[in-house]
């Protein structure tokens, strides 16, 4: 059978979603997805098969069901003459998003713009992490500079020569710090224990 694509509308509360999905989403994303559903409107295509399974756009048809109701009516393109394999293919592939971002580019785009995008920057592994990779956004502010260790060893020489071994830091959980990284290991000034007369000393 070959292959071929119909765009139709349908029904919100009529799509069928026992086809499966690998990818979750946290109540938090789902909540935010639907406020921008609702600020923007939906400018997505749900992908169905012949039988009316949701293939992409599971969590959107979540969020449209709990903020708007099941008569909805959405756009969908139905693939007609495909597989399950094709179809399972399909749905990972419209989940994967090729490429990364221009963060000068983005930063331009989103200066003036007050809308979540659900976009971290820095939500790669610290361990694969480098340098330029935390290069200063344009238009970003940072309250503090982290210094980051890599391991247990290093941390407890960097805060003995900082004078806080033990010390305890309560930040208030809706508190958001923008901070500068660095990595200890590769800072070009050593840090070393104060001087008894009182004035800084760094090695450089």
């Amino acid at each position: 059978m070959d292959k071929r694509t119909e765009v139709c509308k349908m029904r919100a509360g009529d799509l069928k979603t026992g086809f499966g999905n690998p990818r979750k989403i946290s109540k938090k994303k789902l909540d935010e997805l639907a406020d921008s559903l609702e600020m923007l409107g939906d400018f997505g295509i749900y992908l169905i098969d012949e039988h009316d399974n949701i293939i992409g756009g599971n969590q959107r048809l979540k969020a449209v069901l709990r903020r708007f109701g099941p008569d909805t009516m959405l756009d969908c393109k139905r693939l007609i003459g495909y597989t399950e394999a094709e179809l399972r293919a399909i749905n990972i592939k419209d989940n994967t998003h090729a490429g990364e971002w221009d963060l000068d580019l983005l930063a331009d785009w989103t200066a003036d713009l007050n809308v979540s995008f659900g976009i971290d920057p820095a939500a790669e592994s610290p361990q694969e992490r480098n340098i330029q990779m935390m290069e200063l956004m344009r238009y970003e502010k940072y309250d503090y500079v982290m210094i980051v260790c890599r391991n247990e060893i290093d941390y407890l020489q960097l805060t003995r020569a900082l004078g806080i071994d033990d010390a305890k830091v309560l930040v208030a959980k809706k508190r958001k710090i923008r901070a500068r990284a660095v990595w200890y290991d590769d800072m070009k000034a050593q840090i070393v224990k104060k001087p008894e007369d009182g004035k800084k000393n760094y090695d450089l």
